[in-house]
Order: structure tokens, then C-alpha cells, then sequence
């Protein structure tokens, strides 16, 4: 008797619920991470100078100080995009098919142009009330795509780890 080789899977596709949910759970870890990577980087005087215990003690109170305006800043970029913008599109351009890298390259892909495409909106709302010096707008708008990218690494590692848990269930 010869044995036919198994089909190949179906590419699974979740529910608008489950990637809603992911994309909470994905916004509030990115959000954490991205606020405490920026802020951390962002004290160019800690890193320019030689470190003394007043310098270091310093940096530390000023990292403390400015962390919970730049956690709920992260919260406001990445829950309200990551929960209610994100998921529904991935639905429907279908890039939520599949469990492999081709999943994860069209959840780059889609988020790396859906906070791009807020940030120039945000741009474009703002800049008749506060233009940005020049520069500032492109550096903003990588910056932008770069945290969609974060938030869409996060988003496909925790629906593979929720796929790899359902796969191990007895059934």
C-alpha cells in the first residue's frame, strides 16, 4: 500500500476578532518598547559626555521624569492604528493568509505604509498651524514607517505563537 504524500496546509486565515485582539496586545508592546528605546536614545547628553555620578544621576532622573509623556505618546501612535486601522486591512488585502515569512513580509509591507500614510496625514493637518523646519518632515515620516515595522514584527510573532499553541492542542 503506498501512502500518498499529506497535502500541503491551508493557508489559515484568523478572524477580524482574533487580529483585533493581536493588534491590541501588538500596539501595547510596541508602544512600550518604542517609548522606552526612543526616550533612552534620545539623551544625547548622556552619551556625549564622560560619565560622572551626577551626569549618570542626572540622565536617569530625566529618563524617569519624561518617560509617562512618551509611554502615553506610544500608546496614542501605536493602540488606536494597531486596534482599529490595521487588522481590518490586513483582512481585506488577504495578508493575514498564511504562517510563513511571506505573512510576515505583506504585515510589513501594509504597516510600514499605513503609519506612513498617518504620519503624512498628520503632516498635513498640522503644517498650515506649526510648519517643520526642513528635514524634520522626512525624518519623521522614516520614523513613522520604521514603528509600523515594529508593530508589524510583533503583531505576526505573536500570531505565529498563538498558532504554534493551537497546532499542540489534543484533538
Amino acid at each position: 500500500m503506498t501512502m500518498s504524500p499529506a497535502p500541503p496546509p491551508e493557508p489559515q486565515s484568523h478572524s477580524l476578532l482574533r487580529l483585533t485582539l493581536m493588534g491590541l496586545l501588538s500596539g501595547i508592546i510596541s508602544a512600550l518598547i518604542a517609548a522606552t528605546t526612543m526616550l533612552a536614545l534620545s539623551d544625547y547628553q548622556f552619551y556625549a559626555s564622560p560619565h560622572t555620578g551626577e551626569v549618570a544621576g542626572s540622565a536617569i532622573q530625566s529618563y524617569a521624569d519624561d518617560l509617562p509623556s512618551a509611554l502615553l505618546m506610544a500608546f496614542l501612535w501605536y493602540i488606536p492604528i494597531g486596534t482599529f486601522v490595521f487588522p481590518p486591512v490586513a483582512k481585506f488585502v488577504g495578508a493575514n493568509t498564511g504562517s510563513s515569512t511571506a505573512r510576515l513580509l505583506k504585515f510589513v509591507v501594509l504597516a510600514a505604509v499605513i503609519w506612513l500614510v498617518v504620519g503624512e496625514t498628520i503632516y498635513l493637518v498640522l503644517s498650515p498651524l506649526a510648519p517643520a523646519p526642513p528635514g524634520v518632515q522626512r525624518n519623521d515620516l522614516i520614523t513613522a514607517a520604521l514603528s509600523g515595522v515594529l508593530f508589524a514584527v510583533i503583531y505576526d510573532l505573536l500570531l505565529r505563537r498563538r498558532d504554534y499553541l493551537v497546532g499542540q492542542r489534543p484533538g
